[in-house]
């Protein structure tokens, strides 16, 4: 995806969108996936790099539906590196 500027980051935002979509209407989603997610997008700082230089707002979409995930009870993190920040 970051090969793809832009485009990329929103569709690594759409991805947690329509994963977080599933969730809540089959609520058939087990949190690890989210942790999964959660490491392999916001949990590196490359790709936190990237979504921040090529859209901003897609890093911004990304970090709000964490962190509805969280408030709707769907997203309980078994990883205890997240910061307080992340668990807002």
């Amino acid at each position: 995806m970051m090969r793809h500027g832009f485009r990329g980051a929103a569709e690594i935002a759409a991805t947690l969108d329509n994963l977080g979509a599933f969730a809540h209407l089959a609520r058939a989603v087990p949190p690890h996936l989210f942790d999964l997610y959660h490491g392999a997008t916001l949990g590196r700082e490359e790709v936190l790099a990237f979504m921040e230089r090529e859209n901003p707002a897609a890093l911004a979409a990304l970090r709000g539906r964490f962190a509805a995930l969280r408030a709707a009870g769907l997203w309980h993190s078994q990883r205890n590196a997240l910061s307080e920040a992340e668990r807002l």
